[in-house]
This record gives structure tokens, sequence and C-alpha cells, in this order.
């Protein structure tokens, strides 16, 4: 997201140039593909530039690709690095000046699916039974691995209703291996609405070290409220 509706398109542009910045794909790009890799069939293949991608109807939000469409790279990770760095240069406890290649940028928000809006309760099965598979009792955590659902808004083309989508979300999850925790999640579901598209991903550290994801929060408007 932008800071100002105005800026979006530069705010994409800003966040295309840093992941396919050469520094940044050497730091970070080697490791992604690795995180993919578990998956039975599936090949490891890095991204080779990102574009930015206008969102019909939705000021002040842009989609930033990553191509080929076939990456495996892990979005969480980027967005993670790319938090980090502005933390390390721009951030409270920082000691140079702001990160000027982001002057534009509100918030990196990974997304891991993304489907038309209308096709939202398929797209959350795929990605609950992705991230939350049933797990045997020998395999629990004990205390149980803890989740929150997050859900906001950027100019929708339909207006879907916040707890409703919340408890939609949340019901898919196994109930025996995984528990509620609206405070101190240790992941959080991710459920991003831009114009006719809804987004979706599972992250670590959302409240806390990615502070939702905002660049310098210190200076930024607080995120919308967790649902």
């Amino acid at each position: 997201t932008s800071k100002n509706a105005a800026d979006v398109k530069r705010a994409g542009e800003e966040v295309a140039k840093l992941c396919s910045d050469f520094w940044f794909k050497a730091a970070y790009d080697e490791q992604v593909p690795a995180s993919m890799v578990g998956q039975p069939g599936v090949t490891a293949v890095p991204f080779d530039t990102a574009e930015s991608l206008h969102v019909p109807g939705c000021k002040g939000t842009v989609f930033v690709a990553l191509r080929p469409d076939n990456t495996t790279v892990d979005v969480r990770l980027l967005a993670k690095g790319l938090i980090e760095e502005s933390d390390a240069v721009g951030g409270p406890d920082a000691k140079g000046e702001a990160w000027t290649k982001t002057a534009h940028t509100r918030r990196i928000i990974p997304i891991e699916r993304i489907a038309p809006e209308t096709d939202f309760d398929e797209l959350a099965e795929k990605v609950i039974s992705w991230h939350f598979p049933e797990l045997p009792p020998e395999k629990r955590k004990d205390p149980l691995t803890t989740f929150r659902v997050h859900f906001e808004e950027h100019s929708p083309a339909l207006h879907l209703k916040k707890l409703e989508i919340a408890k939609k979300i949340a019901d898919l999850v196994p109930e025996d291996s995984y528990k509620v925790d609206l405070k101190h999640a240790d992941l959080v579901i991710l459920c991003v609405v831009a114009g006719g598209c809804a987004m979706m991903s599972v992250v670590e550290g959302y409240d806390d070290r990615m502070h939702h994801f905002t660049i310098h929060p210190e200076k930024q408007p607080a995120s919308p409220p967790a649902a």
C-alpha cells in the first residue's frame, strides 16, 4: 500500500525495484526457493524480476508480482527481508536516515494466493489446508500452535462482513491441532480484499517483529484493527 493514493504507482515501482535489486536478490534469493522445497514433486524456481501491477478500482493499493509466474519463492521471506532492511536503516533503533528508496510505500504485505473475490471460499480452503493440516496426537505441540485471522479491505468490489469471514476461516482450521488466540497468536492468517481480488497468506511475527509489514511504523498511521 502507498502512503497516499496519488503515489500508488510510485510505491509499486519502488517495491518492484527493491525485489529486483542485485544485492537484495543475492542476499535472499538463494535461500528463499529452498524454503518451498519439501513438497514432493516441487522443484525450486527462483524469480528473475518483479513487476508492479495496477489493481483496478483500488486506490492506494498495488500488486507486485514475481516473474516467472511459476516461481516457488516464499514471498513471506521477501517481505520479511524488506521490512528488516528498512528497520536496519531507518527504523526506530537505526542510526542512519530513513530508507529513501521507499519514500512512497507504507506497507509491504506478502500474498501467497490470490483469487477473484467471488471465489473466496475456495481460496480459503486451499490456504488453510496447506498451512494447517490436521495433525496426529503425537505431532501436536504442547501447548497447541495458536492462530488468529486478520481481515482488511481496500476499495472492495463487494463488502464482505469481517466477523463472518473471520469465523468462516477459523472454522476451516482443525480445532484439535490448533488453537485460537486473538492477542498473542503464533500465526496470523491474512485476508486482504482489494478491488475485486481476495488475497491470503499465513505469517509469523505480524504484530511484533513485522509490525503489520509497515515501513517505519513510528512514522506511519496504525494499520486496520485485527479481526
